[in-house]
């Protein structure tokens, strides 16, 4: 049970960082990324930029997320329905294990939605890019989102 509590907290953790919104600022013809967490999309924009990715790419790349997005909250929306079930259970005198078993099989049911919908995303995403652009991301993914807009001692800054 407990697994399932720290999974939903990552998964409502990743979908509000992503959800923050894009923002950025359009100069002759080409987009100048403003990152570092400010706006309604700051680590969009950050992965964005250190991608270079092109207005039809961002299009595409933005249109998976907000879908994705989407999708999370309608489930999260139907997970959060379930509190009454669970808190009705836990006041009963006796444990209701039955009722608790199909509560926490409509949340398996989202997961696998919430699954399904980001294994989409990130095909479209993955179509979306070049070579050299997935090289990057899947770095990325690997060492961490640590480090957009901070000037540390030997990270990105050339130090």
């Amino acid at each position: 049970m407990f697994g399932f509590i720290i999974g939903t907290l990552c998964l409502v953790g990743l979908v509000r960082v992503v959800a923050r919104g894009r923002w950025g600022r359009r100069y002759g013809g080409y987009y100048r990324h403003h990152h570092g967490g400010y706006g309604r999309r700051g680590a969009l924009n950050a992965v964005l930029a250190r991608l270079d990715t092109a207005p039809g790419q961002e299009k595409v790349i933005a249109s998976a997320v907000d879908d994705f997005i989407g999708r999370a909250r309608e489930t999260g929306r139907e997970v959060r329905d379930t509190r009454k079930a669970v808190a009705d259970a836990l006041r009963a005198d006796h444990l209701d294990e039955g009722r608790l078993n199909e509560v926490f099989g409509r949340h398996d049911a989202a997961l696998d939605q919430i699954r399904r919908a980001g294994v989409e995303s990130a095909r479209k995403i993955h179509e979306a890019l070049d070579e050299r652009q997935r090289k990057i991301l899947g770095d990325l993914v690997e060492n961490g989102f640590y480090g957009f807009g901070h000037h540390r001692h030997g990270y990105g800054c050339g130090c």
